[in-house]
């Protein structure tokens, strides 16, 4: 426990300063979703307990070839004695995502792949100078992509 809070302990308070994002959208050899393009926008953070943060994203999102539209996410974190779940805040429901843990190379993966109806999630997190970089993977019958995700303190 000891080890791995002095580990999850900095990457709590990194998630504390985030004020802005940028993502990309790819996707692989066998999507059938076309998902592809970017975007960016402003992180409103929302503490719920201690140990749960909630990321409010509001921004604008461009299919490559598209015309932009305005897109809004709920990303909830909480903090626990092994890492940091991550959940999707969707309709008013919560819905985990997967579990980070610190790996020895500096970076966090989630513990396992998270089945969500025919879907696999998974994750990985890179800590930055200036906030991180969060790469989603998402794998299924119809689906190959991958979200690079990038989380910055300063306001987009």
């Amino acid at each position: 426990m000891q080890q791995s809070d002095k580990r999850i302990q900095p990457l709590w308070q990194q998630l504390a300063t985030v004020g802005a994002f940028f993502y990309s959208a790819q996707p692989g050899p066998r999507s059938q979703t076309g998902w592809a393009g970017q975007g960016n926008g402003q992180v409103t953070l929302e503490w719920h307990a201690e140990d749960e943060l909630h990321f409010i994203e509001q921004g604008e999102f461009c299919a490559d070839g598209g015309v932009p539209v305005a897109m809004f996410n709920r990303f909830i974190w909480q903090r626990n004695e092994q890492g940091i779940r991550l959940s999707h805040g969707r309709r008013g429901e919560r819905v985990f995502l997967f579990e980070l843990q610190p790996q020895a190379d500096g970076c966090w993966r989630s513990v396992a792949d998270h089945l969500c109806i025919n879907d696999l999630y998974s994750g990985q997190l890179r800590p930055l100078e200036q906030g991180f970089e969060l790469i989603w993977r998402i794998n299924g019958p119809k689906k190959d992509e991958c979200l690079v995700y990038q989380y910055t303190p300063d306001k987009t």
